[in-house]
């Protein structure tokens, strides 16, 4: 126990410190996302368009003790990926593996590109990630070790999960199915389980009544974003794209790991976590989805039972290898994606490596960049409020009294915010998703905005004046060179147009 222990934790301390390493880095700034959930912060709700509140509680929490500077991001996204590699081991025990496959485990989920690349930031994904792998070894304990009173704690783990994300619950429902395919069936007729499911219930009651008050907005974002964002994939991609997310060099283990679990005799009663993988790649499948995070949250699952495999086949005389050869794989493949995952080079240095090893991600629709998506996103966002700054201190100063700057999405918006207490500049409005929700104020005689064609601003302004455009670098091409214009003489109250700036996406 004391070697599993110590394993453990030697594993989630090297995940921590690896994270970290893009501090050295400073060239890469605060992440699109990350700019929009600190403005979430400063609007406290029971709900948002786009995601439930979990996420922005836990940091309004953190940044009211440790600030919101970059570092303090990197620090609690790093805190929080420990836990899925800490979890990853803990299954693997639970599964029948020794300390050999718990490393093992642990290595792989360390070294997996997906993994590194979701705690490159904070997002709600990081949490989504060590919530589900708690649920399964909650689960697994209420299984093998026959404790049905964790049903409890696993429904409050189950509510709090959805309070996260909202496709936490398909995700654990498709566990939950896959029980049905094993003896443990028997565990939904017994009290705990429900009174458990009860709890998740009035845990996410919240914000259904938020849903209900603001008219389901998370349910056409969600059909926005299907339709309109997500590129569609074919069904060898979707495979592909897992093989190669999740570090091609313990491919091998994790899908004799599904294997394992969906047909192993002696452990049946683990056969619902590989039919959970299964529906979720089928659903992916029929939608065609091009977001391999979803269904990577099960791969550390399937990580520890091709672990245990792995260890049963290297006691054996001519396969004492395979454990250590396997490992030094896993590092090798690892170490070669990592600049992909993680902003670990320079800007330029990382163009050039994506192209020469040919592993540049794809991008949501109409979108393209010359870094990975996930490192773009961290460009342009100083430069966008020195440009707006610049502007604003153009006008004569009778104007600033009354100004409104509008972005033309959250990342827009989210920076100007950020930054703008260095300038005590006025408010910032946006359409974006929750930006929407939050309104437009009252009218104001001056708006500087981002983006738009000036035939769309005439529509609704009688002097319109194009003053500077936004930098052009590594950032994405839609926010490369967007021109910034000052609007007077509005023809229209904001309010009035309010619904048609609408953006949920």
């Amino acid at each position: 126990m004391k070697r599993s222990v110590n394993i453990i934790l030697f594993f989630a301390v090297a995940k921590f410190l690896l994270q970290l390493i893009a501090l050295f880095q400073p060239e890469y700034g605060l992440f699109r996302d990350e700019l929009y959930y600190l403005a979430c912060a400063r609007h406290l709700d029971w709900g948002f368009v786009d995601h439930p509140p979990l996420s922005i509680a836990v940091l309004w929490t953190w940044t009211a003790v440790a600030g919101d500077s970059l570092v303090s991001l990197r620090i609690i996204s790093a805190l929080i990926s420990t836990i899925p590699v800490a979890l990853t081991g803990l299954i693997t025990r639970q599964l029948g593996g020794e300390w050999k496959a718990q490393a093992l485990a642990c290595l792989a989920v360390l070294f997996a590109p997906m993994q590194i690349g979701v705690a490159s930031f904070y997002s709600m994904n990081i949490i989504e990630y060590a919530l589900m792998l708690l649920l399964v070894w909650m689960l697994l304990r209420i299984i093998i070790e026959q404790k049905s009173s964790l049903w409890i704690p696993f429904g409050i783990l189950l509510g709090i999960g959805i309070m996260n994300k909202h496709t936490f619950a398909v995700l654990a429902g498709f566990i939950l199915i896959g029980l049905l395919f094993t003896p443990s069936r028997k565990e939904f007729l017994k009290k705990d389980f429900w009174i458990g499911i009860g709890a998740a219930f009035l845990i996410v009651l919240p914000n259904f009544i938020w849903q209900v008050s603001n008219n389901f907005l998370s349910l056409e974002f969600y059909k926005n974003a299907s339709e309109l964002k997500n590129v569609s994939t074919p069904p060898v991609k979707i495979i592909f794209d897992q093989l190669l997310l999740n570090n091609p060099s313990s491919a091998f283990m994790w899908l004799a790991g599904l294997v394992w679990l969906l047909l192993a005799k002696e452990r049946k009663e683990h056969r619902m976590l590989g039919i959970a993988f299964l529906f979720m790649l089928a659903m992916m499948t029929a939608a065609q989805s091009n977001r391999p995070d979803r269904i990577a949250l099960f791969v550390p699952v399937l990580i520890a039972g091709g672990a245990v495999v792995w260890e049963s086949l290297n006691v054996r005389r001519f396969m004492k290898w395979l454990i250590p050869v396997t490992a030094v794989s896993i590092i090798i493949g690892g170490l070669i994606s990592l600049p992909i995952a993680l902003p670990v080079l320079s800007p330029s240095t990382t163009a050039d490596y994506q192209v020469w090893i040919g592993m540049q991600p794809g991008f949501e629709k109409g979108v393209s960049a010359k870094l990975p998506q996930n490192i773009a996103d961290r460009f342009g966002w100083e430069e966008l409020a020195d440009s707006v700054n610049t502007v604003l201190q153009g006008l004569p100063e009778s104007e600033r009294v009354s100004v409104v700057i509008i972005g033309q999405n959250y990342g827009q918006a989210g920076a100007l915010e950020y930054y703008e207490r260095s300038w005590q500049w006025p408010r910032v409005i946006c359409g974006h998703n929750s930006y929407w929700l939050w309104g437009p104020g009252e009218q104001a005689e001056v708006y500087i905005i981002i983006g738009r064609s000036r035939s769309d601003l005439e529509k609704s302004f009688d002097d319109v004046h194009l003053a500077a455009h936004t930098s052009s670098g590594w950032q994405m091409n839609y926010e490369c060179g967007r021109p910034i214009w000052i609007c007077r003489k509005p023809k229209v109250r904001i309010s009035d147009v309010w619904d048609k700036v609408k953006i949920f996406i």
